[in-house]
Parts: structure tokens; sequence; C-alpha cells
């Protein structure tokens, strides 16, 4: 269950703020027409992403990882886009000139890239969120399990607090706009902004550099950390809305507004009263994130004894060329996990599995030591005998090792025979790319 909470917070929660923030910008500033053309891109973000994680669950992708860094080359490109349009038309946007050429062209150009921003943001960061319901059942359990529930559990979970974070952060600054705070909103758009173009940047670099697309060992290093502590840029999107929510607070129990009667002073402090209830709703997502950043992976981290990487034997074509990988039958007959790695041309150790499905039978389940949804993570073997995922925990089930789909490892083309499995040097090759130097 904290698996799948973990993740999809750890997956979700930045974008459901950051798209808050910047369609309350839009619903506040922006014409009716532009509101629907920025709705439309979210539209689109949601359904393209879904089907880049029907197709990456169900088939194998050559070259997939070309997808996301695409995804992330438009966001990052349309990021700049949108910040430039917002520098050159803000200003007239803002003041409302009504009838103007600039107001007008304002109002179109923020909404559109605003609308390709969030759709290609959404696209490159939710594939995983759609994918993880494809490996609730990997292991053959049935849907009314007590495991398989406590997977969909967490899930929705995750969800739900994604949702609330999106629609406090909306209702804030849709608030703060409506009580003539809009400076806030002006501020909190650009801002969350620009922690977007930064992450999106680290994220690209993240794709790059280790195939030696970019090669810079600087920004490599900077994007694996920034992928290794992504939860930060989370909590800086938390930390503009914090600064949004205590200047919020702080003019609620100030501010003297003019009034005509009782009625509409009630209803003056009940918009304020909402004001605070959002806060409060924001501050709540705020201590789960960090929760599940912190202490839910310390509660949900188990030990891993990970099987060692061995070698296969090698064998050459009559030119002197690595042909083939050969791991004899009797090293991997015990039933236990098994890992081989050969070294690519290009540096990269390339790593596979092998293990014994069905006790006294010939069946042996071979494929990579990755995953379409969790990468080069890679399996172990628990206490139990069951191969897991590193990453999110979920048992294989032995029998569809070999099978598409799923956390289910990426198959390959092998051999097998009375004596040896065979597969060839090629199949390394061109997966290479998947595991980092």
């Amino acid at each position: 269950m904290l698996t799948y909470l973990i993740n999809v917070t750890g997956d979700m929660l930045a974008v459901s703020l950051v798209i808050g923030i910047i369609m309350a910008f839009i619903d506040t500033n922006c014409t009716d027409r532009a509101k629907v053309i920025y709705k439309l891109g979210i539209a689109a973000g949601f359904v393209s992403a879904g089907i880049r994680a029907y197709i990456t669950n169900t088939r194998r992708l050559e070259g997939g990882w070309k997808v996301g860094a695409y995804g992330l080359g438009i966001s990052l490109g349309l990021f700049v886009l949108s910040m430039a349009a917002l520098c050159i038309f803000g200003y007239s946007l803002l003041k409302h000139k009504k009838g103007s050429k600039m107001a007008s062209a304002g109002n179109y150009v923020i909404a559109v890239t605003a609308a390709l921003l969030s759709g290609s943001y959404l696209y490159c960061e939710l594939p995983n969120v759609f994918a993880y319901p494809f490996k609730f059942g990997t292991d053959g359990e049935s849907i009314l399990s007590t495991e398989f529930l406590f997977r969909l559990g967490g899930y929705l979970l995750g969800i739900a607090v994604c949702a609330a974070a999106f629609y406090s952060a909306y209702k804030l600054c849709m608030t703060a706009a409506e009580k003539g705070m809009k400076g806030l909103l002006t501020f909190a758009f650009p801002a969350a902004g620009l922690v977007l173009g930064v992450y999106l940047f680290a994220m690209l670099m993240l794709v790059l550099t280790p195939r030696k697309i970019v090669d810079s060992p600087e920004l490599f290093s900077f994007a694996a950390s920034s992928s290794n502590y992504a939860y930060l840029y989370t909590c800086a999107v938390f930390l503009i809305l914090v600064v949004t929510a205590v200047i919020f607070w702080i003019k609620s129990f100030t501010v003297k507004e003019p009034y005509s009667n009782k009625a509409q002073h009630r209803k003056q402090r009940a918009v304020w009263r909402s004001g605070r209830r959002y806060s409060v709703l924001m501050a709540v997502c705020l201590v789960t994130g960090i929760l599940c950043a912190t202490w839910f992976v310390a509660l949900n981290t188990v030990e891993i004894r990970e099987a060692p990487v061995e070698d296969p034997v090698i064998i050459k074509d009559s030119a002197g060329h690595d042909s083939t990988l050969q791991v004899p039958i009797e090293i991997v007959q015990d039933g236990h996990l098994h890992r081989f790695g050969y070294k690519t041309p290009d540096g990269n150790l390339a790593r596979f599995i092998v293990v014994l499905k069905q006790e006294n039978t010939n069946n042996y389940g071979v494929g990579l030591d990755a995953c379409e949804i969790c990468g080069e993570a890679g399996y172990y073997e628990n206490n139990n005998g069951q191969i897991v995922c590193k990453k999110c925990n979920v048992i294989m089930n032995r029998t569809t090792i070999g099978m598409k789909g799923g956390c289910n490892p990426i198959i390959i083309d092998y051999d097998i025979d009375e004596s040896n499995i065979t597969v060839p040097v090629e199949e390394m090759v061109k997966n290479g790319s998947r595991f980092k130097n």
C-alpha cells in the first residue's frame, strides 16, 4: 500500500500543484474562450499520457526513451515560450484593456502556450501513474486478494492526495485574486513556472547525458541529484503556495472591507474563511507529501539482497567478434534468481536474468534485468523465493517472466537446449542504452 502511495504522490504531487496555479491564473485573467483552450490542453495531456502508458506496457517499444525525451524537450521549449509570452503580453492582459489588440493577443498566446506546456508536462509525468495498475496482478493474485486491494488502496489514496493538492492550490489562488490580491497570483504563476522549467531541464538531461547525446559530467550530476531529490521541487512549489497562504491569512484578519448590510458582510467573511480552509487543506497535503518522501519511504524500505552479476560464457564468431552469450544450465537449475552482465561497446553493463519457472522442468524465464515501467531498477529474490521489482516491490509471477506487459522483465531473444541458454550479443548491444554507465 505504501509503495503505491509513495510512487503516485512522488509522480503527481508537483504536477497537481503547478497545474492548479496555472489554471487559476488562466481562469482569473483570460477570456472564456482562452479558458476552454487551456482545459483542452489539459485533457489532451491526460489522453496522450494514457495512450503512452498503454503502448509502453502492452508491447515492446523500440527506442522508447526517445518518446520521453521528445516530450521533455517540447515541454521545456514551451515553458520558455510561455514565460516570454507572459513577459510580453502580461501587463496588458492583467490590466484588462479589453478591445485592444495587445490584450486579445495576450489572452490567446498565453492560453495556447500554457495549454501546450501543461499538456506536454502531463504527457511526460503521468504515464507511470497510469501504468501502475498494470502491476497489481502480476503475481497471479485475485482482484479480491488482500495484497491486490492494498495496492489499489494505496494507489487511490495517492491520487486523492494529489487531487486535494490541485484543488487547494487552485482555490487558494482564485480566492486570493477574488479578494483583490492578484499580485500573489502574479507572483505564484511565474515562480512555479520557474521551478517547473528547472525540473524539466534536469529530467531532459537525465535522458540525454547517459547516452552521451549531451556529454557533460556536470549536467549529469545535476540531473541525477534532481532525480534522487525530486521531492525538493515539490517542496519548492509548496513553499510558493505557503507564502501565498500566509499573506492571505494575515490579510483575512486585518482587512476592513466596506459592506452595505449584514448579509454582505457575512458573505465577505465566508469567502475569507473558505480561503483559510483551502490553506489548511494545502498544509495537510504538504505534510502528507513530506511523510511520503521521508518516513513512509523508511517504513517501506526492505533489505535487498541482490544476486551477484555473473559473467556468461562469451562465444566468438569466425571473425573474432563476440557473437553469443551462453549460460550453462547447471548454474541456473537451483531455482534461484541469477543475473548476468555483458559490457557493451558503449561501456554500459547490460544485465539479463535467468530463473527456473518450475522445478524439475527445463522451463526458464529469461529477460533483461529491467522493465518498461521502472527502468533499470531490476529485480531481487526475497526470503520466500519470490522475484520482486526493486523499485515498486511488486512480486513477479514466475510463469509470466519472458512475456510482455506490466512490470515483467523486458523480453529478449534466446535459445535453450539441454546444456545451455544462449543469448545473442546483439540483444545486449541493442538494449545497452537502458543501463547507465
